[in-house]
């Protein structure tokens, strides 16, 4: 007589459970698209700083930046006492539509170089 009134146990348990293991594959999602997000700011912006310290235009870096970063990055560059700054800034988000708005992180990258010739 027991086991016939734990039948629906199992169905019951899942339908509790299933909506935290929905909110968790969506936080572990998030989290890798704010790593990928923050790989590709960094590497834009490495790619630029050695462009212009090897001496090519400031405007021919910046579109490649531009390229190599997320969609909506913004640039900055500043060379002072023989170096290159060039700051990426950029946005990671989840493209879900009730959860673009909470899951927005502005994230950043700085890479600095030595201008070629200069000791």
């Amino acid at each position: 007589m027991q086991a016939r009134r734990e039948r629906g146990m199992v169905t019951a348990e899942t339908a509790v459970v299933l909506p935290f293991l929905v909110a968790i594959g969506l936080l572990l999602v998030w989290v890798v698209s704010i790593g990928m997000t923050q790989v590709r700011l960094v590497d834009a912006s490495r790619e630029g700083a050695r462009m212009i310290a090897r001496g090519d235009a400031t405007s021919r870096a910046v579109r490649t930046v531009k390229d190599l970063a997320p969609k909506g990055a913004k640039v900055s560059v500043s060379k002072e006492d023989g170096l290159v700054t060039i700051t990426v800034k950029g946005t990671a988000k989840l493209d879900i539509p009730l959860f673009a708005r909470v899951t927005k992180v502005g994230l950043k990258a700085r890479s600095v170089s030595s201008l070629e010739g200069n000791p």
